[in-house]
């Protein structure tokens, strides 16, 4: 919270504190996400983000830095723009690329949107986990003192 504080502080400093809100956690973000004309996620570190899923999922156009597994979701002048992390002229310069030309905007958001429809669904996580299960089950190493897996339970 006493980040927060200071970050608003900053906000009013600037001259932006009456155009920022800061709404802290929210338990369900999907509606205020649905007002998104872009989505921005400047991340240094991340994972695969499942809020950059969500928005995607939801057809906003992205701008995020190329972090850990960003750029396996967005990319580039694809399905999102991708950044350089560290780099608030490059995040600039993309968000207000997007928010001029509504064309772009627009194919963005489709693509974005198909990206997640064909390689981002729970269906397709399952059956790549159950693959996974299924050849690692096959497989014929034995691991020194390690009972040999029979496969019982798995079709």
């Amino acid at each position: 919270l006493g980040y927060q504080k200071s970050v608003e502080a900053r906000a009013r400093e600037l001259g932006i504190g009456d155009r920022v809100r800061f709404l802290g956690f929210q338990p369900d973000p999907l509606p205020i996400v649905a007002c998104f004309d872009v989505f921005a996620l400047s991340s240094l570190y991340e994972g695969l983000p499942l809020a950059l899923l969500e928005a995607m999922a939801m057809g906003k156009p992205s701008v995020v830095t190329a972090v850990g597994g960003v750029p396996e979701a967005v990319q580039d002048g694809v399905n999102g723009l991708l950044v350089p992390p560290r780099d608030p002229s490059a995040l600039a310069r993309s968000l207000l690329r997007l928010l001029n030309d509504p064309t772009l905007r627009q194919q963005l958001a489709v693509s974005a949107r198909g990206a997640v429809e064909q390689r981002f669904t729970i269906a397709r996580m399952v059956r790549e986990v159950e693959a996974l299960y299924r050849r690692l089950l096959a497989r014929e190493e034995v691991v020194p003192g390690a009972q040999p897996a029979t496969g019982r339970g798995v079709r």
